[in-house]
């Protein structure tokens, strides 16, 4: 979605510390209170023993976020995803939805790709078919494979939760539920009809830069003044946003509010065209919210839409983006819905746009040899409670 920036000559960092001296200049941050609060160190963005770090303490052991129903909400529904690695699929079988390794259990070829709605997953290397349960149906030409039982073959199957709608997966398969961690953010949407509600639009892009780099930003406001000053500023002032504290240490999700600019009527927080959710006063319409379940979903909410995100960490400086921008069935009764849908997916691209052009100087920036870290605003209270999280997260903290 953005050109490539030219090269330009700068000053790199110098070979990267051993991994105990990045955890320990982590670490140094613990105790910061908001008001003497500092971003982590720059290493925390650029290490790729840091980022592996990360991969075994917090991404494996914790809950990542895939997809959301609204993906698959027929038997057979299928999307493909890969995490960390591995290659996945994502499927509503008659029981349940499941998420199962996608590499063929003869020679590891992925059984499926993309995204649809299949009765069988059939292998295109031999043609080895596993149903949705990803139990081996057909095997051709294994009759003289003395020993061998398809019954006994079986894709693997990773630990999946359904939390309010969205799909997470735990690769260690060990993780403690997350849905107690959920209720406050049950409460919070309430008056969401998570059950009613379908997908508008999708897209998806990469990112150069640290998977914390894109949660961070899209969880402040504060730079609205600066990569959004003609597109959100002028109707969701930075300034007036705020995060709310997360009084809960076990709590698995952290909140900020956007206030709508005070002189503007409430009907400027509502996209035209979409049904309004049922129950949501005047005050509540001018206060849109966003929401992060860590490590890795994000969620803004108003009183007509929810953009769901799910960013996928790949390296140090590499990440994935994955937007659904989900609304209330009725709204596909709309003629117009296509061409209504189609004009905010241009509108959201400007919006994206803005922040991977500073998202990827920010980790350029962070290479440098002079890079230290940066002292945080009050208005960046989630970008404070993430660094904390990650210290507890790479310390053994519980998930």
């Amino acid at each position: 979605m953005t050109d490539a920036l030219p090269h330009t000559a700068g000053i790199d960092r110098l070979a990267e510390p051993p991994i105990a001296e990045i955890e320990a200049r982590v670490h140094g941050g613990r105790g910061q209170t908001l008001a003497d609060s500092e971003t982590l160190p720059p290493e925390a963005y650029t290490s790729q023993a840091f980022f592996e770090r990360e991969r075994e303490m917090i991404f494996r052991r914790g809950w990542m976020a895939l997809g959301h129903v609204a993906q698959i909400p027929e038997v057979g529904d299928y999307f493909t995803i890969d995490l960390l690695g591995e290659p996945m699929v994502v499927v509503r079988a008659a029981d349940r939805i499941r998420v199962l390794s996608r590499v063929c259990l003869h020679r590891w070829a992925p059984v499926v790709s993309g995204k649809g709605n299949a009765k069988m997953f059939s292998c295109p290397f031999h043609r080895w078919a596993y149903d949705l349960t990803g139990q081996l149906r057909s095997a051709p030409f294994m009759d003289q494979a003395a020993g061998f039982d398809p019954k006994a073959c079986k894709l693997p199957e990773f630990r999946a939760e359904v939390v309010l709608g969205t799909i997470y997966v735990n690769l260690s398969g060990d993780a403690e539920p997350l849905a107690p961690r959920m209720d406050g953010l049950a409460r919070e949407y309430s008056n969401i009809p998570l059950d009613d509600l379908v997908i508008g639009f999708s897209v998806e892009f990469p990112c150069p830069f640290n998977w914390k780099i894109a949660v961070e930003t899209f969880m402040e406001c504060y730079h609205h003044i600066g990569a959004h000053s003609k597109t959100l500023q002028p109707h969701s002032p930075g300034g007036d946003s705020y995060g709310v504290f997360k009084e809960d240490p076990e709590q698995g999700w952290i909140v900020a509010r956007h206030p709508l600019r005070a002189d503007l009527g409430h009907e400027h927080a509502l996209t035209p065209g979409l049904p309004v959710f049922e129950d949501w006063t005047e005050e509540q319409i001018r206060i849109g919210s966003l929401y992060h379940v860590f490590p890795n979903h994000l969620v803004g909410t108003s009183a007509n839409a929810m953009r769901w995100t799910a960013v996928l960490p790949i390296s140090a400086t590499e990440s994935w983006w994955i937007r659904h921008y989900l609304v209330h069935r009725d709204a596909l009764k709309d003629p117009g819905f296509a061409e209504l849908m189609a004009r905010l997916k241009t509108s959201g691209d400007v919006i994206a746009k803005e922040d991977l052009d500073v998202n990827t100087l920010q980790q350029r920036g962070a290479a440098s040899r002079l890079a230290r870290p940066g002292r945080l605003s009050h208005l960046e209270l989630p970008v404070w409670q993430l660094a904390d999280w990650v210290r507890d997260g790479i310390g053994g903290g519980r998930f």
